[in-house]
């Protein structure tokens, strides 16, 4: 909920302005210290129109999805007659993980990544003049990302590693939560946030010097491999939930920047009905 707070709150200071093309001449990062591009991207109200409605959608319906989902969580008996070797091979090693410290990590790096990741648009001199249009394209990302990861938890059910794990209490183990490992939110949105700002410092700066490109594409993918790594160490996800995040925010927070440079790139949005429940479908048109 705080991070469903947190997305429309940087909706609506976005939406409220939209960055102008602007030409900024001095850049520390760019080889001969000079940036002479312009803006990259095409936002504006009539543009973003599609993207905004799809964010909202999916947004809205993986929030009812979730919060309504019919799950039963599971008894102590139930609990009892899981059996790790049900799990699969590569993900069985979750399921003896353990570590509240981990967990908290995990907590603080999502958290921090919500607040810090959009406001480094402001630390830098070219994207902080369009920080009302970054900010929108911040939303876009976000709520598409994360509206797709209530949706395919609510479908998926699939039972998290703790759930086997008798070092965990009866009452953690047959939680509501239990039911909704696949696949790893915090790692997913991590991903889609951190790929959003490497994807827009790259699109601002084509003169980037290869040392500040190697180090922004290395911190873009180190801080959501190390929450991957910490959520399989707390017992909350299998290898295989946090492999399945991390690809799809990072595909999220750079399709979205993409789509934001070509005239003909389009998203729609339609309902859907997968495994008895019902869903919104997109299409994505490059």
């Amino acid at each position: 909920m705080k991070a469903i707070l947190l997305i429309v709150f940087l909706f609506t200071i976005g939406i409220s302005v939209f960055g102008q093309h602007k030409k900024h001449p001095n850049c520390f990062m760019c080889k001969g210290k000079e940036h002479l591009h312009l803006d990259p991207y095409n936002i504006s109200l009539k543009r973003d129109w599609p993207y905004l409605l799809t964010g909202t959608v999916l947004l809205t319906t993986g929030f009812v999805l979730f919060e309504n989902d019919q799950v039963t969580p599971y008894t102590p008996v139930e609990v009892n007659a899981l059996n790790r070797k049900d799990v699969n091979s590569f993900d069985r090693g979750a399921t003896y993980n353990k570590s509240n410290s981990a967990r908290q990590a995990s907590d603080i790096i999502l958290f921090s990544s919500l607040v810090v990741m959009p406001m480094l648009f402001l630390s830098e001199n070219h994207t902080r003049k369009e920080i009302g249009s970054l900010l929108v394209m911040t939303y876009e990302v976000l709520s598409i990302n994360y509206g797709l990861t209530n949706i395919v938890k609510s479908v998926a059910n699939r039972t998290r590693p703790y759930a086997y794990n008798p070092d965990y209490t009866y009452e953690q183990r047959t939680d509501r939560e239990s039911r909704f490992s696949f696949y790893s939110g915090h790692t997913s949105v991590t991903a889609s946030l951190t790929f959003l700002w490497a994807q827009v410092m790259t699109d601002y700066h084509p003169e980037l010097t290869k040392a500040y490109k190697i180090g922004i594409w290395s911190f873009a993918a180190l801080v959501p491999a190390t929450t991957g790594y910490l959520r399989v160490k707390a017992g909350k996800h299998y290898p295989t939930d946090v492999i399945t995040g991390y690809a799809i925010g990072a595909l999220t927070g750079v399709l979205i920047p993409h789509m934001h440079k070509m005239s003909n790139g389009k998203v729609s949005v339609y309902p859907t009905r997968l495994l008895n429940t019902n869903g919104v479908g997109m299409t994505i048109t490059l």
